[in-house]
């Protein structure tokens, strides 16, 4: 059963849901009759990239939009670029902004520079290197469309 955070509501059953980016959501596994759950949960993430540099331009663009939308931006390339030096000082200058208007445009959007850096370099790792409760697996899209058990 997948659930969504904001009521509490189901979200789906036995069918494909997209949750949206920077959504909370909670997954419970309930055992059948022999004691055993499994579950499949796809999250469609491009972790493979070549590039080194935040893309600064995208960036800007989204610090220039009044409706908000940076502080996911940001969080999209910390996380695709975790071993990046990222400070909020260099990231301010690169936009040609004060470290202030920074840190209130991510204010304005619940985010805080640190907490969402330190959160997308703990969900990167996890997704790596996995845990002792869970097993990650990359899997081509075109392999996505059947869960991996049967």
């Amino acid at each position: 059963m997948l659930t969504s955070r904001l009521g509490g509501k189901q979200l789906g059953v036995n069918a494909p849901i997209r949750v949206r980016t920077e959504e909370m959501f909670d997954v419970c596994a309930i055992p059948d009759e022999t004691g055993a759950a499994i579950g499949w949960l796809e999250l469609e993430i491009d972790t493979w990239t070549t590039t080194t540099e935040p893309d600064w331009r995208r960036l800007m663009q989204a610090f220039s939009r009044n409706g908000g939308g940076f502080g996911l931006a940001l969080a999209q390339d910390m996380f695709r670029l975790p071993w990046y030096a990222w400070r909020i000082e260099d990231v301010a200058r690169a936009l040609g902004v004060t470290r202030r208007s920074l840190q209130m445009a991510l204010f304005r959007e619940s985010y805080s520079f640190d907490a969402a850096l330190r959160r997308c370099r703990r969900l990167n790792q996890l997704l790596r290197e996995g845990d002792a409760r869970c097993r990650f697996a990359a899997i081509a899209r075109s392999a996505a469309q059947e869960p991996p058990f049967r």
